[in-house]
């Protein structure tokens, strides 16, 4: 019989990994091809010619290529990703219970939820950017993307090292104080996004803009953002209760907790954003706004002619 001591203060069961590897196993190629049909269709729409052509006279169109969009969506999809193969060693480890096997999958499902909030993050600001709407965030989207890019690589690279340093005893304990100190520079960059994201809501309600006056589907859009970020907020503030309560919690010695508090919310992240996405994306977001601002110019223009 497999020995977790000093591994996990339960017997890890496998059904419940089999299952989530099954269940993000099936979200990875639906992502994939979500997120292709999506760029698909951007770059067969003629807006983004008209565009081009627009932008080298005239600086006052705000929109984002196909491929910076697709780049935008790429963490979540590492994300995703990184969860199934966490899974799948995990089930390995329960199997043959290794060291290096214990600490890679560790390590993979603690970085995973960060890469989904980096997703978040950039479709915020490109949100906001393409509402015209920039001056109206806490913190101005040419600096608050450095900092958060920059705090939350920190809290990452903590994490990573602290997960490495939990293979030996003497360094366990350091390893777990650097994994709560990334965890708690990750809660207040989620922290401040959060109020970025309510504070940007609030102006987005009382604006005048036509861009948002078309459609509702700006707010929803926001609303899915928040939904991600404090689901991945509210998973990390329980792996800080968990590591400040070591070993002996009642969290880490019961592996529902986890899999209630940590598993099934990183789950439903990417779900809600994936059925959503048909409807809800910043490809289909992007056209709304591009072609208000065509046809602002084009008046413009036909105004001035007359």
């Amino acid at each position: 019989m497999a020995d977790y001591e000093g591994f996990y203060a339960y017997k890890p069961h496998k059904g419940a990994a089999i299952a989530f590897v099954v269940l993000f196993g099936i979200l990875i190629p639906y992502a994939l091809v979500q997120i292709t049909m999506a760029i698909h269709r951007s770059r067969r729409c003629m807006y983004l010619c008209k565009c081009n052509e627009l932008s080298e006279e005239n600086s006052t169109v705000t929109y984002f290529s196909a491929r910076n969009l697709m780049w935008t969506y790429f963490p979540f999809v590492l994300g995703i990703i990184l969860q199934f193969v966490g899974y799948v060693l995990k089930i390995v480890f329960i199997n043959r219970p290794e060291i290096s096997t214990f600490i890679a999958q560790s390590v993979l499902l603690l970085i995973a939820p960060s890469l989904y909030a980096l997703t978040i993050f950039m479709l915020f600001s490109k949100m906001a950017r393409l509402l015209l709407m920039e001056r109206h965030m806490i913190i101005p989207a040419k600096y608050s993307t450095v900092s958060f890019l920059v705090s939350d690589m920190i809290g990452r690279v903590l994490q990573a090292v602290g997960g490495g340093l939990l293979s030996s005893w003497n360094s366990r304990n350091t390893g777990r104080v650097l994994i709560i100190v990334g965890l708690f520079i990750q809660i207040f960059c989620y922290g401040v996004l959060m109020l970025n994201q309510l504070f940007l809501d609030y102006k987005m309600k009382r604006a005048t803009s036509k861009i948002l006056r078309d459609s509702d589907a700006w707010f929803q859009f926001n609303y899915i953002l928040l939904s991600g970020i404090v689901l991945v907020n509210a998973r990390t503030i329980v792996r800080v209760v968990q590591f400040l309560m070591g070993l002996k919690s009642y969290i880490s010695q019961h592996e529902w907790c986890l899999y209630v508090f940590d598993t099934v919310p990183m789950f439903l992240l990417p779900l809600i954003f994936l059925v959503c996405f048909h409807a809800r994306n910043l490809f289909k977001l992007q056209e709304k706004s591009v072609d208000i601002q065509l046809a602002k110019i084009l008046t413009k223009e036909s105004a001035s002619e007359n």
